[in-house]
């Protein structure tokens, strides 16, 4: 994709993001989330790793803002939404590349999802029922890395 276009492309999916959210009922509040999927457009689009961080912050902060607007939850969605969206960034790059800039988005990612459960665990919303199994992934999580070196390297 030339270079030149794509000016015109994040015009064109922050238009068609706006309709959507029209068309949901989802206001200015959307917003930061529009914002940040037009910059994940632009990093599927070229590739550039400029665009994918502020993509995957945005979007993730915006989608936890739209949520905490909608079903409340005290602040807990947003910074599940923030924490996801960091840990977004380590997964698109892997995924996309096959190779990574490094695993650097899992540590805020990773403090921001888990603050966010526990704030989840201690409110009386359907947020806290789904927020008191977080140590549940913990323990996934930590099998996982466990049996990983037995589990050998993955097949191509």
């Amino acid at each position: 994709m030339e270079r030149r276009s794509l000016p015109g492309i994040i015009l064109i999916v922050l238009g068609v993001i706006f309709i959507i959210g029209q068309r949901l009922g989802i206001g200015g509040e959307g917003t930061t989330a529009a914002i940040g999927l037009a910059f994940l457009v632009a990093f599927v689009s070229t590739r550039n790793y400029g665009f994918l961080v502020p993509g995957g912050i945005m979007t993730g902060l915006g989608l936890g803002i739209v949520f905490q607007n909608r079903m409340g939850g005290d602040g807990a969605p947003v910074l599940l939404g923030l924490g996801l969206g960091f840990c977004s960034i380590y997964v698109l790059d892997a995924v996309n590349r096959r190779t990574t800039w490094g695993w650097w988005p899992l540590i805020p990612g990773g403090v921001l999802t888990l603050v966010g459960l526990a704030k989840a665990s201690s409110t009386n919303s359907w947020l806290g029922v789904a927020g008191q199994w977080w140590p549940v992934a913990l323990i996934v999580v930590g099998g996982y890395l466990l049996l990983r070196p037995r589990l050998g390297p993955p097949k191509p």
